[in-house]
C-alpha cells in the first residue's frame, strides 16, 4: 500500500506541475497555429513629466520572413529590410513623429494599424 501511494507521487506530481507549466507559459507556439506572414506590435507611450519615451517593438509571429516591413509614424517612417522568424526588432519613433498610432506595411500584405499603450502610473514611480 505504502508503494502505490509512493508511485503514484512520484508520476502525478510531475505531470501536475508540467501541465500548469505548459498552461500558463504563454511564449509556448504550436507551429500548426502560425499564420505564413503575420506580426505583433508593441507600441509604448510613456509620458514622463519632463520628456515621452516611446518605443515600438515589431516582432515576426509567423512562418515566414517577412521583407521590407515600413513602419509608418504618420509623418516620418522608417524601414526594416528583413525580419525572420521569431525575430524581434526595437525601433524609437524619430523626434517630430505622431505618437497617436503607427501603421505597419510589408511586401508579404502586412497591413496593420496600431495605437500607442500607456503604461499604468503607480505612485512612487517615475512620472507618476
Amino acid at each position: 500500500m505504502k508503494f502505490k501511494k509512493m508511485y503514484l507521487a512520484i508520476v502525478i506530481i510531475p505531470l501536475v506541475l508540467l501541465t500548469i507549466f505548459i498552461l500558463n507559459n504563454n511564449n509556448i507556439t504550436f507551429s500548426t497555429n502560425k499564420k505564413e506572414f503575420d506580426l505583433n506590435i508593441d507600441a509604448l507611450k510613456e509620458e514622463q513629466s519632463l520628456f515621452t519615451h516611446t518605443r515600438v517593438t515589431i516582432t515576426n509571429t509567423g512562418k515566414q520572413p517577412l521583407t521590407d516591413v515600413k513602419v509608418d509614424y504618420g509623418n516620418k517612417s522608417e524601414t526594416v529590410a528583413l525580419l525572420e522568424p521569431g525575430h524581434s526588432y526595437p525601433l524609437s519613433p524619430p523626434a517630430g513623429s505622431d505618437l497617436q498610432r503607427i501603421i505597419v506595411t510589408s511586401d508579404q500584405g502586412i497591413n496593420i494599424t496600431k495605437e500607442y499603450r500607456t503604461p499604468l502610473k503607480m505612485p512612487g514611480m517615475m512620472g507618476s
